[in-house]
């Protein structure tokens, strides 16, 4: 192993050992492991797997239904084991942002260059989709894609999510870009039902979320809808990327669906954060309360009720 280079995403301290202690949501960990991914496949270099493996008592207290334990959704097949320990505890660590020029020196050495945090989000890797998607295919698990590929659904996709997030004190924060905040409901409620008038019909919706029945019974009322879980994140993330067309919640879990799915995708004001496809892919863009859709997203409802 001497004077290679060797690429890591971290999610917290001491993961050498396999495992973590809380640590952040599936959505947040998958923008370090990318861009390692990225900047591997590039420069052809060994990654060394990823500790998806944590505990945490958040969801457990708030009896959400998904865990997010990860401890059996992915199966990297890259430098694991004892390997993975020695090299993370005996090698020179080299931050993301000098990678390239360690690339460049004939340092002697073996050198693990490190990929954490989200800063950025897709800017790495916005042209990096398909690479991106065949990795993390991959290494899911054959039980979740199994799960996953159960959703068959020509309606609308709703991603709700509540679980930590914070209830604004008015919608003004959101509006001005805070993270972490649920969207009101009654802006679901007013977009689903605006998509249904330009459908013509009652077109089915799929809500996709952690909250509870009771967090969820305004949208719920609506007719021809219903929840939709299938078993782990991975696999909601995965069944809500197959969406003809998604209405997203302010986090970082629905831009990757967007990310992978490149399915229309309309946001609550404040929450785009970052375009994450080319203009003519599909629409992708903020809509408020009662604002008229633009034509190429009445077209795509249109063409779903003609199925």
């Amino acid at each position: 192993m001497s004077g290679s280079v060797y690429t890591f995403a971290s999610f917290s301290r001491g993961e050498s050992l396999g495992f973590r202690l809380g640590g952040p949501g599936l959505g947040n960990l998958l923008f370090p492991w990318a861009r390692s991914v990225s900047f591997a496949k590039r420069h052809e270099l060994q990654r060394i797997n990823s500790t998806w493996r944590t505990v945490k008592l958040g969801p457990i207290l708030r009896g959400e239904f998904d865990k997010r334990f990860y401890s059996d959704m992915f199966k990297e097949h890259e430098i694991g084991g004892i390997n993975k320990f020695l090299l993370l505890n005996t090698s020179r660590k080299v931050a993301e942002s000098d990678a390239k020029d360690i690339l460049q020196t004939k340092s002697h050495g073996t050198k693990v260059v490190v990929f954490s945090g989200m800063e950025g989000l897709f800017e790495a890797i916005l042209d990096d989709s398909e690479i991106i998607k065949k990795e993390l295919l991959k290494m899911v698990l054959p039980h979740h894609k199994e799960q996953a590929e159960k959703f068959d659904s020509d309606g609308i996709c709703v991603h709700i999510r509540m679980g930590d997030f914070t209830v604004a004190e008015n919608e003004d924060i959101i509006r001005q870009g805070a993270w972490n905040y649920r969207l009101p409901m009654k802006w679901y409620v007013d977009i689903v039902n605006r998509l249904r008038s330009e459908a013509g019909y009652d077109i089915e919706v799929n809500i996709f979320s952690d909250g509870t029945d009771e967090d969820l019974a305004e949208i719920l009322k609506l007719p021809n809808t219903r929840r939709r879980f299938y078993g782990s994140a991975i696999a909601d993330m995965l069944a809500l990327s197959r969406s003809r067309l998604l209405i997203a919640s302010a986090s970082t879990f629905s831009m990757w669906a967007s990310y992978l799915g490149r399915m229309p995708t309309i946001w609550f004001p404040g929450t785009h954060r970052q375009k994450l496809y080319k203009e003519e892919e599909a629409f992708e863009g903020e809509i408020d309360y009662g604002e008229p859709f633009p034509s190429s997203l009445i077209e795509t409802i249109k063409k779903e009720s003609a199925h």
